[in-house]
């Protein structure tokens, strides 16, 4: 080979070098974000995707990730990163924007996809900073959450209400793992108006458009009241009327405010006592004592002025519109109250509720002419008795035992007789111990240290066996989660229901072979409603209560199983807090699970309860390898088992 040829040889393998060194070192690297900074892959991400270049100065390029986004540099990261194109206009459709500028391609092309709104008066605001309740709907918009999914479930926001207008697109990033907000004392808050820092948006893009850049996925909330679904309206008769988050009376915790005469709120179920209301954005009780329900105007029925018959299958609607909701119907040939005539409609009522009926769909009676009766020899009227009460006698159960008692709250009553009204004896304090000689209900006949005998209510008192099993005679609920029509979770032929329910099963079955009094919510595949479930507990004094679901989440990653207990209004916390732990060490211990930890959160069934309560989330079904397990009738034993022993264990403690 000729020495030019071979210099012609080695020329071309060194710019092929140099090529190469050039390509691998073409990653924008920032002066200010280093792989120590928090956001660091998520920002090397969007440099990959495009997104984001920064500033370049003679000391080098800097992304400035503590400066607020701007709605301009935000609305060209997001059209990037979804992949989309600038739009070429001809006229610009903003007097801030210019037509042919590369700012007016990404606003254009941002505006035409719903990712935002005009700011003002025919202006985008491109140098305006962008708030995080825009950041919210732009990428709930611009990465395609199922916004209507989310918007009525609760978030952890004590700044957000669910009438926010952006409340759906941040109940959306937040239920997707793209944010939680910032801690605000106990409690979290988003801040709707703040703006989003530059680091701060390159992390929420990142976590909406590749799942590996998400947050833990939070679990579903419960769902928030909506005024449209309510069935009428009440209004308080006195001053100062509680309003409580459950029916419980033996406790102010639960209550969450007072009303005066004459305030109105929407009224969602009669239940016996008590009317289940909205107040202040969520579900609430206040007493049928001190209420009543009232029509379309406020004004109480009053008396009824007449009857009609139903024509054929008659709807009872909210108002007098048949656009307004349907709370019931009367059959064909029905009798129908009437309380006033209110032009083509009348006013009446269905199961306690006012509600309206179209007059044309009733008739008037057929008044028949009265015919006087044959006359008959006179009877001997026989004696009368005095009347009977059929209806059977439920007892309350009372069982003695051998049992003490510690106490779980502070200034507890001791009273005279195993009623609330009673004469005080005193109080106890948390953590005295008491002898138990018997139960009645929910009333234990204690003695104290000091010699005081009387009762107390045994919400308050963890009873500890002296000898023998440390569940005998304790008194369970067992909550399978879902049924019925509400299946749950579901994933590759797996069902929520049907593995609660197993489960639930096998608790129960372990539990009374160890003489605890067990009931279930349901046995079969049965729909009891959260209120239904509740009842249950408190209508058969429980002692404890455990509710058993099944995880789910977007992310098939997701794995592991967690606990949860309420900490609203809750005087037995700390008991919830115990009995979580040691049911969820036993879970993750015996089953090998990813362990997810004990969690605080407001859940319906033990956001209600004032005895320990607590919702377990043995494992995700929509990943592999925890569903495996949830449907292997081995690991139903063992998670059965370990619920088990977890409740026998808060019992020795």
């Amino acid at each position: 080979m000729s020495l030019k040829k071979i210099s012609l040889l080695i020329g071309f393998i060194l710019c092929l070098s140099l090529f190469n060194i050039h390509t691998t070192s073409a990653k924008v690297q920032f002066v200010d974000v280093p792989p120590s900074y928090d956001a660091y892959e998520e920002i090397q991400y969007l440099i990959n995707l495009g997104a984001i270049k920064g500033y370049e100065t003679e000391n080098g390029t800097y992304y400035k990730p503590h400066q607020p986004v701007t709605r301009g540099q935000a609305a060209k990261m997001v059209v990037i990163s979804s992949g989309l194109q600038p739009l070429k206009v001809k006229q610009s459709s903003f007097k801030d924007v210019q037509t042919g500028t590369e700012l007016s391609g990404y606003v254009e092309r941002a505006v035409k996809e719903g990712y935002f709104s005009a700011f003002k008066n025919g202006e985008f605001g491109p140098y305006v900073n962008l708030t995080r309740q825009e950041m919210a709907k732009v990428l709930a918009t611009a990465f395609q959450l199922d916004v209507e999914k989310y918007a009525n479930l609760t978030v952890p926001f004590k700044d957000i209400s669910p009438k926010h207008p952006y409340y759906k697109y941040i109940s959306a990033i937040y239920y997707n793992g793209i944010t939680k907000g910032s801690p605000s004392g106990k409690e979290r808050v988003f801040m709707p108006e703040s703006s989003v820092t530059r680091g701060q948006f390159a992390s929420f893009i990142a976590r909406a458009k590749e799942e590996k850049y998400r947050l833990e996925l939070p679990v579903q909330g419960v769902q928030v009241p909506n005024e449209k679904d309510a069935i009428g309206t009440v209004a308080a008769t006195v001053d100062y009327l509680n309003v409580r988050t459950s029916t419980d009376t033996s406790t102010n915790a639960n209550r969450i405010g007072q009303i005066n005469k004459g305030t109105k709120l929407p009224l969602f179920e009669i239940q016996p006592g008590w009317f289940k209301v909205m107040y202040k954005d969520q579900y609430a009780y206040i007493s049928r004592d001190y209420a009543q329900v009232v029509d379309e105007a406020g004004q109480p029925l009053g008396k009824v002025q007449k009857h009609v018959i139903a024509v054929g299958k008659v709807n009872v609607y909210k108002s007098s519109n048949t656009n307004s909701k349907v709370i019931g119907s009367f059959n064909a040939d029905e009798q129908i109250p009437v309380y006033k005539t209110v032009g083509d409609w009348y006013l009446t009522e269905k199961d306690g509720v006012p509600g309206y009926v179209q007059a044309s769909a009733t008739k008037q009676p057929v008044v028949e002419k009265p015919v006087d009766p044959p006359v008959k020899d006179p009877v001997e009227t026989p004696p009368v008795k005095d009347p009977v009460d059929k209806d059977p006698v439920v007892e309350t159960p009372t069982y003695t035992t051998n049992t003490i008692g510690r106490v779980t709250t502070n200034a507890l009553n001791i009273r005279e007789k195993a009623d609330a009204t009673s004469n005080s004896l005193g109080t106890l304090n948390k953590g005295e111990i008491v002898a138990v000689h018997s139960i009645s209900g929910n009333w234990a006949n204690i003695t104290t240290k000091n010699g005081t005998k009387g009762y107390v209510h045994k919400t308050y008192l963890k009873l500890i066996n002296q000898k023998g099993s440390p569940v005998k005679d304790r008194v369970i609920i067992i909550d399978a989660g879902h049924g019925g029509k509400d299946p749950g979770a579901a994933s590759n032929g797996a069902v929520e229901k049907e593995i609660t329910l197993k489960v639930a099963t096998v608790v129960k079955n372990r539990l009374e072979a160890d003489g605890a009094k067990v009931i279930m919510t349901r046995t079969g595949d049965t729909y009891p409603t959260l209120e239904d479930r509740v009842k249950i507990a408190l209508n058969n004094y429980a002692e404890v209560f455990v509710s058993i679901h099944v995880n789910s989440a977007s992310n098939e990653s997701a794995k592991g199983t967690e606990t949860y207990y309420s900490v609203a209004g809750n005087v037995n916390i700390e008991e919830d807090e115990t009995l979580a732990k040691a049911i969820n060490d036993q879970i993750v211990k015996n089953a090998d699970m990813k362990d997810r930890g004990v969690k605080k959160q407001d859940y319906y069934v033990i956001r209600n309860m004032i005895l320990p309560s607590v919702l377990v989330e043995l494992g995700f079904i929509t990943n592999p390898e925890d569903r495996a397990k949830l449907t292997d009738h081995e690991y139903v034993e063992i998670f059965g088992d370990s619920i088990y022993k977890g409740i026998v264990e808060y019992y020795q403690k």
